[in-house]
């Protein structure tokens, strides 16, 4: 018969996780995209390879947040802003949620300057975006959606281990039909 007593254990409590609120936001100039390399130096997702973006501000708007994190970073000026998906990655190593947008906008002005903190900015083709190494991995899945012609919004997502291990990842279905 096991005994059902216990000893001095306390019971586990889970961390509180923590959320934060981000967008990536991908500036077209012709053919091409703005792309970061994050700088290896960065704690979260060191030396991979996403749109420029960064986390809201308390109640900053979605388009507002995506021009300033792209003047702040880039030194751009962007228009024609398009939410092309939504999604929630996990990450368990840091015990993390990101709740984020991904947008698309043409390049309007301003000159591209460089920010060796935030990494190495570089404009790409669609077809070299998705053949880059050390591409944020749920990026791989997305970014079809988010470059293609069909303007539906989608939503995703993913659960990371640890940096840029991906372990899960989802695609949801919309409930339309073909």
């Amino acid at each position: 018969m096991a005994d059902s007593t216990r000893t001095n254990e306390q019971p586990t409590e889970t961390p509180p996780r923590k959320l934060a609120v981000t967008l990536e936001c991908f500036v077209k100039n012709a053919d091409r995209y703005l792309m970061l390399c994050r700088n290896p130096k960065k704690r979260i997702m060191p030396g991979v390879w996403m749109g420029p973006g960064g986390h809201r501000e308390e109640c900053e708007g979605l388009f507002e947040c995506a021009r300033r994190e792209i003047r702040e970073e880039t030194g751009l000026l962007i228009r024609n802003l398009q939410v092309r998906a939504v999604g929630v990655a996990y990450m368990r190593d840091l015990n993390l949620e990101l709740h984020f947008h991904l947008l698309t906008a043409d390049h309007a002005g301003g000159e591209l300057v460089e920010s060796p903190d935030d990494g190495e900015f570089v404009w790409l083709t669609a077809e070299q975006i998705l053949n880059l190494d050390h591409l944020l991995s749920e990026l791989r899945h997305v970014l079809p959606h988010v470059f293609g012609k069909d303007e539906r919004v989608v939503s995703y997502r993913a659960v990371y281990q640890a940096g840029n291990e991906m372990t899960e990842f989802a695609l949801e279905d919309d409930g339309r039909e073909c």
